[in-house]
């Protein structure tokens, strides 16, 4: 038999973040931050309770991954002073800026990656990544 689905699929996932990740370093971000960047883009204004469910983190690395990027001028919160964890968070003008480049990067990757595929072969491609992710989690991917 040939390699295994999970090996194939943890390769592939290396392979694309040793591609991407020297461009992210470039614009400043953060394991972490492109995902929030990409939900905040979506989803202004929610909780980081929100944030930590819909992208499958620990609710004290959201904590820390939204601290470093208020630091950075990405996000920022407005609420309760008080309790972090109560605020609303929000992308900044930087935070934007930075989102856009950062789907630049990511078409040119993706595209390296898919090189070859049909337009029909690369939406059932994210299909069925869809579904598995459906099966594994019991939850849509957003």
């Amino acid at each position: 038999m040939g390699m295994q689905l999970y090996m194939a699929l943890y390769r592939t996932f290396h392979a694309q973040k040793n591609r991407i990740r020297p461009g992210m370093t470039q614009l400043g971000l953060s394991p972490g931050q492109p995902k929030v960047l990409s939900y905040l883009s979506q989803q202004e204004g929610c909780m980081q309770k929100e944030i930590a469910l819909a992208l499958d983190i620990e609710p004290a690395t959201v904590s820390q991954i939204l601290s470093n990027m208020e630091q950075g001028g990405l996000i920022r919160r407005s609420g309760a002073l008080e309790r972090r964890r109560a605020e609303s968070v929000f992308i900044a003008e930087a935070g934007r800026e930075v989102y856009e480049k950062w789907q630049e990067l990511c078409r040119g990757v993706e595209d390296e990656a898919l090189r070859g595929f049909s337009e029909d072969e690369r939406e059932r491609f994210v299909e069925y990544l869809t579904r598995m992710y459906k099966n594994l989690t019991g939850r849509e991917l957003e």
